[in-house]
């Protein structure tokens, strides 16, 4: 929070020198903030916002630094698009951080327009559709798939279940049945194969045919593998998550008892 409050002092008062304002980000930092955070903020609490974007997107291109830094470093610069009036990046950003740390603010000696800009982008999300999908739990339809929808507003009119027989698609479209928040559908089988592979994901869409909401998409899909194997086994089916053979999915594999035998 240091950071955000030295550049709330710097933009309360521009007259405040640079070289002092960058003194004291510098002084007080901690220790291990990496090099490029730490030179964004000094370039934001100097006042040079442009350059500052640049260090704060070179930070952002680490994916492994920690969620909570990685969400405050993205509220600051969504405040800094904020101040060069580019409310369409300072609402974007601002979101990214909600949605890595829901805790993450301002400061509360912060402008009273970030306080307004992190509530406001607080309350579209709070408002937004949103699919997730759940674990499996019969055994006897292991391509079963549910999810859960939450829709403040009402703006899904239908939720599809997008499948693939191989990664990267083409994709085809089963609607899935809701009701009361929660959402059904089955995998169909290709060509009545006992086992197959199948990736897939969730998609909500609006009146318009407009995807509104995603559990999982086209480039990180979940993979399923229907196996059908003999009734000896004490657990019919096996639920774990994992990383897929394509890049960024995961991988659901079910067994399941041949119900013919």
């Amino acid at each position: 929070m240091l950071s955000l409050t030295i550049l709330a002092l710097a933009t309360a008062a521009p007259g405040l020198p640079s070289h002092a304002a960058s003194s004291l980000v510098l002084a007080q930092a901690p220790g291990e903030a990496q090099a490029d955070l730490a030179q964004a903020r000094a370039l934001a609490s100097a006042l040079r916002y442009e350059e500052a974007v640049v260090e704060y997107q070179r930070y952002l291109g680490q994916p492994n630094r920690p969620t909570a830094e990685r969400a405050q470093a993205l509220l600051e610069l969504g405040f800094i698009h904020l101040l060069l009036d580019d409310a369409v990046n300072a609402e974007q950003r601002t979101s990214e951080a909600l949605e890595l740390d829901a805790w993450v603010r301002p400061p509360a000696e912060a402008p009273q327009k970030h306080k307004d800009l992190v509530e406001r982008v607080r309350a579209k999300l709070a408002a937004r559709p949103r699919l997730e999908l759940l674990p499996r739990e019969d055994a006897s339809r292991p391509k079963h798939v549910r999810a859960t929808l939450k829709d403040p507003q009402g703006k899904a009119s239908q939720v599809m279940l997008r499948h693939a027989l191989v990664p990267g698609g083409p994709y085809r479209a089963a609607p899935m049945v809701c009701q009361e928040g929660t959402c059904e559908g089955e995998l169909p089988s290709p060509s009545r194969e006992a086992s197959f592979t199948a990736w897939y994901f969730v998609e909500a869409l609006d009146a318009q045919g407009n995807t509104v909401a995603r559990a999982a998409n086209p480039l990180a899909p979940l993979q399923l593998a229907v196996i059908e194997q003999r009734p000896w086994y004490e657990s019919p089916w096996v639920y774990a998550g994992g990383a897929a053979l394509v890049v960024g999915a995961a991988s659901v594999f079910f067994i399941a008892s041949d119900p013919r035998k």
